[in-house]
């Protein structure tokens, strides 16, 4: 699908915002730089809805890898345990686990563009957050091109230290609060590890290729030449 097929399926879905205008102004500028030095694009896109149902599946090993350690490590969840010993406990955990969804999808955002900007053109000039409220969903961007393990690393670090970090730690120290926060961030990171996947699986024709987000798709745009 060519580029103004792309935007013109963007455009019925959904109205643009006026930041997803201006970096796809940005995003055109520097396109037509990198196509004069020889450049072929590619599209790697999919739909949010498709990447939310199709990413989950994909971290369901990690999940079941996460719940299986903490099983066989405590002996149980206690979760039950708890509701019936310690209800206020349970309460706290609960709340704790509800109010800390916040802050931990701003902080997965900020892990993306931290990663990002130490492979960026101008660092964390280029990095952008947002988010769009019909869906929503919060983002990170990248406005300038990233090397391919650039890329896989910033887009995987969120997932990796919220998630299947902070899961290990909740295993060895037991705290099935501690455990759900980390198996909930886990399944935050479905889109990217999607993405990552998309990208992985991607065959590219051309030895030198480079990568930027794209500016109003979920996905990205692949430059590659021979």
């Amino acid at each position: 699908m060519g580029k103004k097929d792309n935007k013109e399926k963007t455009k019925e879905s959904r109205k643009l915002t006026e930041a997803e205008i201006r970096r796809t102004e940005i995003f055109k500028v520097k396109e037509s730089s990198i196509l004069e030095k020889g450049y072929e694009r590619k599209d790697i896109t999919i739909s949010i809805a498709k990447a939310n149902f199709v990413g989950l599946l994909l971290t369901l090993p990690f999940v079941i890898a996460l719940a299986a350690g903490y099983y066989f490590r405590n002996g149980e969840f206690g979760i039950s345990k708890l509701m019936h010993e310690n209800l206020a406990l349970y309460f706290i955990y609960l709340a704790i686990v509800i109010v800390s969804a916040i802050p931990l999808a701003v902080i997965h955002e900020r892990i993306h563009g931290l990663c990002w900007s130490f492979s960026a053109e101008n660092g964390s000039k280029d990095i952008e957050y947002g988010f769009i409220k019909e869906q929503l969903t919060p983002y990170c961007t990248c406005l300038s091109p990233l090397k391919k393990p650039a890329y896989i690393f910033g887009s995987l670090m969120p997932m990796t230290i919220l998630g299947i970090i902070l899961g290990i730690i909740s295993i060895f120290i037991g705290n099935i609060c501690l455990f759900i926060i980390a198996v909930l961030q886990t399944i935050g990171g479905s889109g990217d590890i999607l993405i990552t996947s998309m990208l992985l699986r991607y065959k590219t024709s051309g030895k030198d290729v480079i990568l930027m987000d794209h500016p109003t798709e979920c996905g990205l745009v692949a430059f590659e030449k021979k």
